[in-house]
């Protein structure tokens, strides 16, 4: 491990001095995670504490604002593959109190019906008669392509889903109520290809519940369940 972690930070700073020599710039996009402390990496400045540069992170597929991009617990600098994470959801619970519906990564709107960014989103709706929270996430991104595989999990603090209620949630780096953060340099940003994004949605003590959307490969949109 101790190999694995010398060779990324090599990597890292071999990628944040080939951005400055080009003479690039690296932004920090508006996030809720609060998973991680700024602080200086040996090249630059390094927002989420994790070893990596700022401007190594985008060149690595990694966040920038999340200290541990994919969510299985390691750091991303120590974690061999840090935008590959397995699904930890275990549930013994089998009640389907809930169901997920509608999902969309392309031609999003917001609540007063405007266009946005693409990004994922998708409804829940509460069957139950008690108020769901709770909740947390795993997602692939599948490269329709290669078959390359990008895995991520969170959880969704703050999320509650009231008895009877249909509530949109969305995933956009936005800080708005009920948007969570993603990571901006994933494949759902960067990679031409069409994609494959798979959601298995959890709540404490039921059943988890699956649903999955294409990507169109560039710039064409489509991408709605």
């Amino acid at each position: 491990m101790f190999k694995k972690n010398i060779t990324l930070l090599f990597i890292a700073l071999f990628a944040a001095l080939l951005l400055a020599a080009c003479g690039g710039t690296a932004t920090t996009p508006t996030t809720n995670s609060t998973s991680s402390t700024s602080s200086t990496a040996a090249d630059g400045p390094d927002s989420d504490g994790d070893g990596i540069p700022d401007a190594a992170e985008p060149v690595l597929g990694t966040d920038p604002n999340n200290a541990d991009t994919d969510g299985d617990g390691q750091n991303d600098l120590a974690d061999p593959n840090p935008m590959l994470a397995d699904n930890p959801i275990q549930e013994s619970g089998t009640a389907v109190t809930f169901t997920i519906s509608g999902l969309q990564v392309e031609n999003n709107v917001d609540a007063d019906g405007a266009d946005v960014p693409d990004h994922l989103e998708f409804k829940v709706t509460n069957t139950s008669t008690a108020d769901l929270t709770n909740f947390d996430i795993y997602t692939t991104i599948t490269d329709q392509t290669t078959g390359d595989v990008q895995g991520y999990y969170q959880t969704l603090p703050g999320l509650t889903v009231k008895a009877g209620e249909t509530k949109t949630i969305h995933f956009d780096n936005t800080d708005q109520p009920d948007h969570f953060s993603v990571n901006p340099n994933s494949a759902f940003y960067t990679d031409q290809n069409g994609l494959t994004l798979e959601v298995t949605l959890h709540a404490a003590g039921y059943a988890p519940q699956t649903g999955s959307v294409d990507k169109d490969p560039g710039g064409a949109e489509g991408g709605v369940e």
